[in-house]
């Protein structure tokens, strides 16, 4: 699985207010050397630009109301005999981020967005995502999460619990936040401007295709499979904006095709009850990737 709640996902408030900051803006440039198709004798790269702006307004001392956008382009082939083709993301994020009480508190999202081609506003490009987050806070360095997210992809319904975990050392330089199975950053600070860091993206998404490109008269869909672990050197610009090198390699990379009728029962994190589909096109090679990520970081002190 992957995408964007890191992206966001990739996308997007996964992170809670479970730490003493809040990252507002995030742009995110991804690329990979040619990759094999396994059959044919084709290549292709994955190129994909992301930018992601989340709004937060303060209600009062235990409610945010939480606002924002996000969208993606990712440029590939998705088989050896077709040119390369523009798979679209753009989505708004709206919720809240509620304190219960000195241990406890919740996010709760709502995710519509459209991934298509081209975006456009038919059925058949939209989705829409939900999000609940609970957050265990045991020490003001240690605090759990479990959550449930939900979206309504192009195969069906998927459903994905999420447990994790934020805890920053003694020292305040070794910081994990995690939230699996879909993300998971660890970083240590080696001074007050550089980070070195490892980090986990795993969460899927799916684009209807709008052009008739594997003869199918009911259309068809990409379904994105690929899990990231790339390792990364932070530097902070100033006090607010800070830039990612990565480099790592994506493990069971798929951009699988089906037919727009070819669905399943129901996904459970990677398991997919009732899925005989026929997949439509060839698979390609995993392969190494590099992406340059620049934040904007509201710090709450």
């Amino acid at each position: 699985m992957k995408y964007w709640l890191s992206v966001l996902l990739s996308c997007v408030f996964l992170q809670g207010f479970s730490q003493d900051y809040f990252d507002i803006a995030n742009f995110t440039y991804t690329n990979t050397p040619p990759n094999d198709f396994e059959i044919s004798n084709a290549q292709t790269t994955v190129e994909e630009l992301a930018f992601e702006f989340n709004f937060p307004i303060l209600i009062n001392d235990k409610t945010v109301l939480l606002t924002g956008m996000f969208t993606n382009k990712t440029r590939l082939r998705v088989a050896s005999t077709i040119p390369k083709l523009n798979l679209n993301v753009f989505g708004l994020n709206l919720g809240i981020n509620k304190t219960f009480n000195d241990k406890w508190s919740g996010t709760f999202l709502v995710f519509p967005k459209l991934a298509s081609e081209k975006i456009t506003f038919t059925n058949d490009n939209f989705q829409i995502a939900l999000l609940s987050l609970f957050t265990n806070k045991k020490r003001n360095d240690l605090k759990y999460k479990y959550g449930l997210y939900a979206n309504t992809e192009r195969f069906g319904l998927i459903i994905v619990p999420i447990v994790g975990l934020y805890y920053l050392s003694p020292n305040k330089k070794f910081e994990a936040n995690l939230n699996l199975p879909i993300n998971a950053d660890l970083n240590y600070e080696l001074n007050n401007k550089l980070w070195l860091g490892m980090k986990f993206d795993g969460l899927g998404t799916t684009y209807n295709l709008n052009k008739q490109n594997y003869s199918s008269s009911v259309g068809s869909y990409v379904s994105k499979t690929s899990n990231e672990t790339l390792g990364y050197l932070r530097i902070k610009l100033n006090k607010s904006l800070y830039i990612n090198a990565e480099f790592g390699y994506a493990i069971s990379r798929n951009y699988r095709v089906y037919r727009s009728d070819d669905k399943i029962d129901l996904a459970l994190v990677s398991f997919y009850l009732g899925d005989d589909r026929e997949q439509l096109n060839e698979r390609f090679q995993d392969g190494v990737i590099f992406k340059v990520e620049l934040l904007y970081r509201l710090h709450f002190d």
